[in-house]
């Protein structure tokens, strides 16, 4: 269409750009400039926020979920978090096995207390806390080790050597250029390794010399302890059943409780124990043992448990509550098993990484499990109702208040029969050490000085004051904390326990009730006054068995050599019930029949192991999982070049384990309820 005269004229009166521009007022100029580079700006900042988030994820930090329990409990795979609905002390137990399968082919539905051992059963159907949680979300720093070692007992992230493709995050305990050895649960380094010119492990016969025990910084140890017993939480149908406390008055020789000495009381508040001690001291010791199935039953049926010895005593062990999860065959459970493919976004940021399925009619939630008769299975072992290993380091807290006037204060750790005391003089304060043995042992056994006889140092406990004491024997070493804080002694307080005990003296001992030894390890004493015991936990230290193989049990003990002496294949719950009978310790042969393994280390080799000594599958049990299990197709051909490894490579180092950001939820008694609780540090 030709353009007509008007339009021309129009055109041509239209503003230039620039003419419009230099017509607008200024107010308007610079609102226009500000909305262009407004915009501008928030464009570029998204994008430099999205390459530094690259940049920060690929070299500062990045956050991963924890998928097993092999560091349980410090760090939790996929778990269920109880409260005992008998003692009402809380425990996490192992739930991963649920998520091996697209939908869930197995179901945990009970869980054993570490405190008073009962079979706690889940309501999965009415109580949402007692469905599965998923794992600790962690933040690991990429750019630790980029400017550093790491250090031993670090908790590390890493491509795993038998699949570089999947991180594993385990703890350090080895480093490079050093014999790593375990026996009877610790561990010990001897410098230099057995390699050859391409820094590859010899064969070879175990060093005769171990090196020095690894001993753990205050503050590891207690990040690494197990819960024993717990005086603050008490089953109410055991105190109404009579059960007989764990903590008993005794007296040397005694064979029964004597009455003119401590008082123990219980109630639904804890224990509490009192005495107004002579000139002799006054013994409460620790005696390790729990109602059987059948008392409990009796227990809550209302019947009597006042029958039950209360010097009866087992021998404390590697056991895991995390480990002591019951479950069955989802079938019994649900019509509609539990699945990912169901599951909402808010589900999963609540902790739910599976929607709930649909139970069965004739499922009882949260009731008796013998509903599900011989389906129940305990563990991935089949034996996880109790530990297999004796564990002699042990630690003991209490709170106690002490009268004035009252004149000492001693607490006592038994192992191997060996006595480790921490003796306050409440008149000073002060806190002196000694290991006898029916003979005062020296701390250093090339050094006679006195105070390498007895260390002593300066503490606040005095007479009429209430503190909290823990006391630890753990990886030679006796160490001492006072409200929190550890005390530091005139002498160094390690040891060498081969000086005074022989591998074939390593084990618990027994001498009758009078002098139990091992069948009390723990015990309390004061002297000339009057005290209370508000409160008395105690825990073990890891216990981490000697293998070298993950196709088998984790064991410590050689089987077949225990079977030739029995004449028999032995079963583990034989073994377990050996240490609840102390009167035949001395014959038991497996003390001589446990392992001892070594693995050299060389130049830029790193030794993980997992917390979860038994449910981890680490350095220990690398070697040979090629040939066992094959492994993935890798269009590199070095991408398994360490899959035969006992060790980490530097090149295959992650980062380190710095928090937990983000535990689990709560999901009552308000959804989305934050679990301030686990919030920490990675110790």
């Amino acid at each position: 269409m030709p353009e007509t005269a008007a339009s021309a004229t129009e055109k041509d009166s239209e503003p230039s750009p620039q003419e419009a521009w230099d017509e607008m007022p200024l107010l308007q100029q610079r609102a226009a400039v500000f909305r262009v580079q407004g915009g501008r700006e928030t464009a570029e900042a998204f994008v430099v926020a999205f390459v530094l988030a690259l940049l920060f994820r690929a070299f500062i930090a990045e956050a991963f979920v924890i998928p097993t329990g092999s560091m349980a409990p410090a760090l939790m795979g996929a778990h269920k978090d109880i409260f005992c609905d008998e003692c009402g002390q809380q425990f996490p137990i192992g739930a991963s096995l649920e998520y091996r399968e697209p939908s869930t082919e197995n179901v945990v539905v009970g869980g054993i207390c570490p405190n008073c051992r009962h079979v706690n059963s889940l309501d999965l159907k009415n109580n949402p806390d007692d469905a599965t949680f998923s794992g600790d979300r962690i933040l690991v720093s990429k750019f630790a080790y980029a400017i550093g070692d790491p250090d031993r007992w670090d908790v590390i992230v890493f491509k795993v050597p038998v699949n570089p493709k999947q991180n594993y995050i385990k703890r350090l305990v080895g480093l490079p250029n050093e014999t790593l050895s375990i026996m009877h649960g610790d561990v010990y380094a001897l410098p230099g390794a057995n390699i050859d010119s391409d820094n590859q492990p010899l064969t070879g016969d175990r060093p005769t010399d171990l090196g020095e025990i690894l001993r753990k910084p205050p503050e590891k140890l207690l990040a690494m302890k197990h819960l024993v017993y717990d005086s603050a939480h008490q089953a109410a149908a055991l105190i109404e059943a009579d059960y007989p406390a764990r903590l008993q008055p005794w007296r040397p020789g005694a064979t029964i409780p004597p009455d003119d000495s401590w008082n123990v009381s219980r109630s639904a508040d804890g224990l509490v124990a009192k005495v107004d001690a002579g000139e002799q001291p006054e013994w409460l010791r620790y005696y390790h043992r729990w109602p059987t199935q059948e008392q409990w039953e009796k227990a809550e049926a209302g019947l009597s448990l006042a029958n039950v010895d209360p010097y009866r005593s087992r021998l404390i062990t590697d056991f895991y509550a995390y480990d002591a999860y019951l479950f069955v065959d989802s079938d019994r459970v649900y019509d509609l098993k539990p699945s990912p493919m169901r599951t909402s976004r808010l589900q999963r940021m609540m902790g739910q990484s599976r929607a709930g399925g649909v139970f069965k009619p004739g499922y009882q939630s949260g009731g008796d499990l013998s509903q599900f008769r011989n389906h129940l299975q305990y563990g991935g072992t089949g034996y996880a109702g109790d530990g297999v290993h004796w564990v002699g380091d042990l630690i003991v807290e209490t709170d106690v208040e002490t009268a004035s006037g009252t004149k000492s204060l001693t607490m006592e750790i038994v192992e191997a029969g060996v006595h480790y005391n921490c003796t306050i003089d409440l008149a000073t304060g002060e806190a002196r050490l000694s290991i006898e043995d029916g003979q005062a042992r020296f701390f250093d056994p090339f050094d006679e000085k006195i105070s390498n006889l007895n260390p002593v140092a300066t503490t606040s406990v005095t007479a009429g004051t209430r503190h909290k004491i823990r006391f630890s024997n753990c990886d030679d070493e006796l160490l001492l904390w006072v409200d929190g804080d550890v005390v530091s002694f005139n002498a160094p307080t390690t040891f060498t326990s081969s000086s005074f005990l022989n591998p074939q003296s390593a084990r618990p001992m027994y001498d009758g009730k009078g002098n139990p030894l091992d069948a009390s390890p723990v015990g309390i004493a004061v002297q000339g006054g009057a005290a209370t015991v508000h409160q008395l936990a105690i825990d073990r230290d890891k216990y981490y068995i000697a293998t070298k193989d993950g196709n088998s049990r984790m064991l410590d003990y050689e089987m077949p050599g225990l079977a030739e002496f029995a004449g028999s294949v032995v079963r583990v719950e034989e073994i377990q019930a050996v240490m609840g009978e102390p009167e035949i310790w001395d014959q038991f042969p497996g003390w001589a029949s446990r392992r001892v393994v070594s693995f050299p280390i060389g130049e830029d080799q790193f030794f993980p192991m997992g917390d979860n000594s038994p449910e981890s599958l680490d350095a220990r049990c690398w070697a040979g999982t090629k040939e066992r299990f094959g492994r993935q197709r890798s269009v590199d051909p070095d991408a398994y070049l360490f899959a035969d490894a006992s060790y980490v490579p530097r090149d295959l180092l992650v980062g380190k384990a710095l928090a937990i950001f983000w535990p689990h939820p709560w999901r009552s008694p308000i959804p989305f309820t934050p679990n301030f609780q686990r919030m920490r540090l990675i110790r």
